[in-house]
């Protein structure tokens, strides 16, 4: 079975995927996350970020879609370390993995003792490449991404992402220094020449769920 690897992000109508203060809550509905149980409960593998989980605190156990296996939590620290205490640890069914750099590794060992299994990465950055190498020697096939704007633009960069989730929420945020989907210091590589398809529409009530196949 080949990867693949999708994005999944909610957005307000003029494109920002964050509050001012840099989070993201109350901007959607229960429809929304019955959306987003449904897309992880097709994937065998959970990938957040750390910032995400500090801003955000993300619950990552499936709750409207019954029956399903809940994906494992892979979690991508660059630095630092998380503590024990997010919910990410708590309520997983799985041990989540933490793929880390060789300078952060120990500090983590220290805070999260057996809470997590750790893979550092002989390097002091962490390669989009890598990770989905890591998680297919796994057997990890079908990965979602729940990362935010930075990691969004890593793998988008390398031509890693072969589909994209977006919600499109009812709210005008204003505010031009915040992010969008992809949020990166230069251009994507030819991104007016790479196509994304439109392959899923849906309405409910004021929000839309589109898909985007890359059909390169």
């Amino acid at each position: 079975m080949k990867q693949t690897l999708s994005i999944n992000m909610a957005m307000s109508i003029d494109g920002k995927v964050a509050r001012p203060d840099g989070r993201w809550y109350g901007l959607t509905s229960e429809a929304d996350k019955r959306q987003m149980d449904n897309y992880r409960s097709k994937s065998d593998a959970i990938i957040v970020g750390k910032n995400s989980i500090l801003n955000d605190n993300p619950r990552v156990k499936l709750k409207f879609v019954e029956n399903a296996i809940n994906p494992r939590p892979i979690i991508l620290i660059r630095r630092g370390t998380l503590t024990p205490d997010k919910k990410i640890f708590e309520e997983s069914d799985h041990i989540p993995l933490v793929i880390c750099c060789k300078a952060n590794k120990k500090e983590i060992e220290e805070n999260l003792k057996n809470r997590v299994e750790i893979h550092a990465l002989d390097s002091d950055d962490i390669d989009p490449k890598k990770v989905l190498g890591i998680l297919s020697r796994l057997g990890y096939e079908r990965i979602l991404l729940e990362g935010g704007p930075k990691l969004n633009y890593a793998f988008l960069k390398q031509g890693l992402v072969n589909r994209i989730h977006i919600t499109l929420v009812p709210f005008l945020i204003g505010m031009k220094t915040l992010p969008a989907i992809a949020d990166g210091d230069s251009d994507l590589p030819d991104f007016d020449k790479k196509k994304w398809k439109l392959t899923s529409s849906i309405q409910e009530e004021n929000e839309v769920f589109l898909t985007y196949e890359n059909i390169e």
